[in-house]
């Protein structure tokens, strides 16, 4: 493959597969991948049929496996369609699980739902064995709605064109770094950038199978833990220091560190454990801080974790820069981090939320107490925040029509046809690839009034193409 060929952005939408209705399945730009949520729909009846449990034989079938198997035959066909391997190509693999949550009341107070998921291992078997290489980095978070009522799961990805000379590295962990218990690395290295997956304050054992315990039981390690007997202690800052701590040593086994920080994933279970986290936070990054999507509202999948941290990485021995990009006039970043950081050929933005100079919603694009009718927040707040992108790829060189991939956490997906409204008039042509999914527990997303959240990739080349 040419070095132009290479670099330039295309849209993948294999036509064996249901088109989806305003965005692209996968776009292709400088060597990467980015996939959009694939669920198991035609995007016009709801879960295909294949995915369905037989009525009168609903013992014959499990939750999740038909679903998974389909996700993932439509994952190979779309890799296959770009020139990739699903069994050799996946470097970043999200799953989002529709959840049952607590009451807002319960959930404000820290109550979980649990099991607050169905089953997972007919998924893991099918991933085992439909694409079985486990050098990919891996995050699973709970969420209250897909777009799609009935589907339990959706997936996307991020993937990378083979190279010759380029091969996809796993790493082994040192023997004080707990190891997950399904098929994925916590460490993965291809070329410039190292992916650590999502993890959160766990041993991966916990109080299981254990004659003693310290407070609520749960697959939480002890040191992340805090006495529950005194007022004095906090759970998010114990776990996000043990999170923090146990992901340097993984970057340090992957011979690179955390100050290479390039972009984080940070779910958090309830918004009102955002402060603890920051303050912790801003330890491990006192300064020139990563980009980061800050996310609210999400039931975790590991029992009692509170906080989980996914990150992209520029490799120790990388000689590509970054540079954090702030707007002079535009919305205040949503705590310790720059609205985005330009690395490489990409830039990654922080979540982006419609917010003024202040880091508030402003009032005219919330929704009217009085006159709910009048207004229209969704689309107003999707049309802010494309306006804060467009400034964003300019800074980086680039436009919205070089934008490769976008998430959306939405408070409610009854928003989505109003955000894909402006949507449709941004990207009118080779839209990117786009998940949406929708928080939980009372108000979710992490500034009130905001119906909606942002996360995107975009393809900026910077000169350098050894990525």
């Amino acid at each position: 493959m040419s070095e132009q060929s290479r670099s330039a952005r295309r849209v993948i939408n294999p036509p064996s597969m249901p088109a989806p209705p305003g965005w692209s399945h996968a776009v292709a730009a400088g060597g990467w991948l980015f996939g959009g949520g694939l669920m198991a729909t035609d995007y016009r009846d709801g879960l295909r049929a294949e995915a369905r449990t037989d009525p009168d034989r609903p013992w014959a079938s499990e939750p999740l496996d038909a679903e998974s198997r389909l996700i993932l035959d439509d994952l190979g066909a779309v890799l296959a369609a770009a020139g990739c391997d699903r069994r050799r190509d996946l470097v970043r693999v999200w799953q989002w699980i529709r959840a049952r949550y607590p009451d807002d009341a319960a959930y404000a107070a820290g109550q979980a739902t649990w099991p607050a998921f169905p089953s997972g291992t007919p998924y893991a078997r099918n991933l085992g064995a439909m694409v079985g290489d486990p050098q990919r980095s891996s995050t699973g978070i709970g969420v209250r709605q897909l777009p799609v009522p009935e589907a339990l799961l959706s997936v996307d990805f991020i993937a990378v064109e083979p190279r010759p000379g380029v091969e996809k590295r796993g790493f082994a962990m040192p023997d004080d770094v707990p190891q997950p218990k399904i098929g994925y690395s916590p460490a993965t290295r291809i070329g410039d950038w190292v992916f650590l997956a999502g993890f959160g304050a766990t041993d991966f054992k916990g109080d299981w199978m254990a004659t003693a315990h310290m407070g609520p039981r749960g697959m939480i390690a002890p040191e992340a833990r805090v006495n529950p007997y005194i007022w004095l202690g906090s759970e998010i800052e114990a776990q996000t220091d043990y999170t923090l701590r146990t992901m340097a040593r993984m970057a340090e086994a992957a011979g690179t560190s955390l100050d290479r920080c390039v972009k984080a994933d940070v779910t958090v279970r309830h918004p009102s454990d955002v402060a603890g986290m920051e303050r912790v936070w801003r330890r491990y990054f006192p300064d020139d801080p990563p980009a980061r999507n800050l996310v609210t509202g999400a039931e975790l999948v590991i029992k009692g974790t509170r906080v989980e941290i996914a990150m992209l990485l520029l490799a120790g021995d990388s000689g590509l820069s970054r540079r954090g990009i702030t707007l002079a006039d535009g919305p205040a970043p949503p705590g310790h981090a720059p609205l985005a950081v330009h690395a490489g050929d990409f830039l990654f933005t922080s979540g982006l939320l419609a917010l003024d100079a202040t880091g508030k919603v402003p009032a005219g694009w919330r929704a009217g107490a009085d006159v709910p009718h009048f207004r229209s927040p969704a689309r107003d707040q999707a049309t802010a925040i494309l306006d804060t992108l467009s400034r964003l790829c300019a800074e980086a060189g680039a436009s919205l029509a070089d934008v490769c991939k976008v998430q959306a956490f939405l408070d409610d997906l009854a928003h989505l046809p109003e955000m894909l409204g402006a949507w449709r008039e941004a990207f009118p042509h080779e839209p990117p690839a786009l998940s949406a999914v929708a928080m939980g527990g009372g108000d979710p997303l992490i500034a009130p009034g905001a119906v909606m959240q942002w996360d995107a990739i975009v393809h900026a080349p910077a000169g350098d193409k050894s990525a």
